[in-house]
């Protein structure tokens, strides 16, 4: 998915990302949110699973959503509801 293929509450959710860490001139993810010692872990309430490496995990409990941001697979949206994220962090 690419940024421009992004819902519009999510741009607004990425900027304001980006002012509260420093960046309010930028609206856009670059390679330095990727945080290259961690991966998600999120099971689903049926069992199913995905990891990602390398994430950027933004919740936004106000669309009751989570979004899973990678530097090269994409960006995910899920579901609050029934979705659990565990972060972890590689040594």
């Amino acid at each position: 998915m690419k940024h421009e293929d992004l819902p519009e509450r999510w741009k607004k959710k990425i900027k304001e990302y980006l002012t509260r860490h420093g960046e309010p001139t930028r609206d856009r993810l670059s390679a330095y949110e990727f945080f290259t010692n961690n991966k998600a872990v999120i099971k689903f309430e049926d069992g199913s699973y995905a990891e990602f490496l390398y994430p950027l995990v933004i919740n936004a409990p106000e669309f009751d959503e989570v979004g899973v941001f990678t530097e090269h697979c994409g960006y995910h949206i899920f579901s609050l509801g029934g979705t659990y994220i565990n972060i972890v962090e590689d040594d």
